[in-house]
């Protein structure tokens, strides 16, 4: 199968080696971490539990968040500060809009995609006097993050350590920003050189591809850079570490899967629709999402087809049903994004990386049946 941007299985046989390559990276990362960013994480979490801003979470959680701000900084803060006037809060409601009516999701879209070159892209970016954030640029920023409906969960996190900056000195702040920035540059680099074999496709599809997503809602979710495709490898790796034990807790199990897995289309398929998203009926053997189905009565766990921008919120706990843990599959650029919002909701999850994208909404002119690494599924239901 050639691969659109990503692929985790060389040679088309299956994502074993990837899976290696993400552990044995996210332990390298973790190592280079406790000797630049772990201290201002930690010194983060003395603040938060200091002020009982939230109940403090596991450090891989703030690590990921440090690393994603610096990333996320160097690819879309020159372009977000040179937004000067946007309709920020009528975008980033119009993001959860989608989520909470489906049926007027297509619309929504349709304006967001408008909105979204109209107001967050320009066309000419301003260049930056420093390559490193005043706080009052991170606060724009984060505006801009949660505007896009792509980052909303980021920005979050975000905002929270600007206040923490907030309690610094000018020569404090420039200590922890260039830590902050020396390290995403390691990042970049070796990321590129363990996991560049897995983006190989990416710029390629960028230079193809760029034009035909100018009015398109998922503009930036489709158009991300390697190193993003990268974060969010490591990112997974470092959820799946942090929530863990959360999840292991849990008595039920829940597989959540896109629709691109299906092995027929929406008209074909015969799952049957409940609140939580779709279930299958078993009409054809060769489905993937019948497979883990039939697997799922052996092993004990649900299987749901959940729609693209589904509004995950449904899968919390309520005081008549304890949590279930979930794991969720998803491409590459979309899966952090969801783990924090189930995070959000007190969700214990854990997640398994689609092996390539290819839905015909977003990445295919035709569609394609993806797929996803069934070892390391068992492997996180067995632990």
């Amino acid at each position: 199968m050639e691969a659109v941007t990503y692929s985790i299985r060389l040679d088309d046989s299956n994502s074993e080696e990837y899976y290696k390559d993400a552990h044995n990276f996210t332990d390298e990362v973790i190592f280079h971490a406790s000797l630049t960013i772990t201290p201002i994480a930690e010194e983060f979490m003395d603040y938060l539990h200091t002020f009982r801003l939230e109940e403090v979470r596991k450090v891989e959680e703030y690590i990921l968040e440090l690393i994603s701000f610096g990333v996320l900084w160097n690819s879309y803060s020159q372009t977000a500060l040179s937004v000067k006037h946007a309709p920020f809060i009528t975008m980033a409601r119009m993001a959860e809009w989608r989520k909470k009516h489906q049926k007027a999701k297509p619309f929504i879209d349709f304006a967001r995609g408008i909105f979204l070159t109209f107001f967050l892209l320009p066309a000419e970016k301003e260049k930056q006097n420093s390559e490193l954030p005043a706080l009052e640029q991170i606060d724009h920023v984060c505006k801009w993050f949660e505007a896009t409906g792509e980052f909303r969960e980021q920005a979050l996190r975000f905002i929270r350590w600007r206040a923490f900056w907030g309690t610094k000195n000018s020569a404090e702040l420039k200590n922890m920003f260039r830590t902050i920035d020396d390290f995403t540059q390691w990042f970049k680099k070796r990321s590129a050189e363990v996991f560049g074999k897995y983006t190989a496709n990416v710029e390629a599809f960028l230079e193809s591809s760029r034009k035909r997503y100018k009015w398109r809602e998922d503009r930036i979710s489709c158009t991300r850079s390697p190193v993003e495709y990268h974060l969010n490898m490591v990112g997974a790796e470092l959820m799946n570490r942090a929530f863990k034990s959360e999840f292991e807790n849990t008595n039920s199990k829940a597989v959540l899967l896109p629709g691109c897995i299906r092995f027929h289309n929406n008209n074909e398929c015969k799952s049957k629709r409940v609140k939580e998203g779709l279930i299958c009926e078993g009409c054809t053997p060769q489905c993937n999402v019948n497979r883990l189905r039939e697997m799922g009565k052996r092993k004990g766990f649900d299987v749901y087809i959940i729609p693209h921008a589904s509004d995950l919120s449904l899968w919390s706990p309520k005081p008549d049903r304890p949590a279930c843990g979930v794991i969720a599959s998803a491409c590459v650029t979309t899966l952090v994004e969801g783990g924090w919002e189930l995070k959000r909701y007190e969700v214990p999850a854990q997640c398994v990386l689609l092996d390539y994208s290819g839905c015909k909404k977003h990445w295919h002119c035709r569609g394609v049946s993806t797929g996803l690494n069934v070892r390391e599924l068992k492997r996180i239901l067995s632990n």
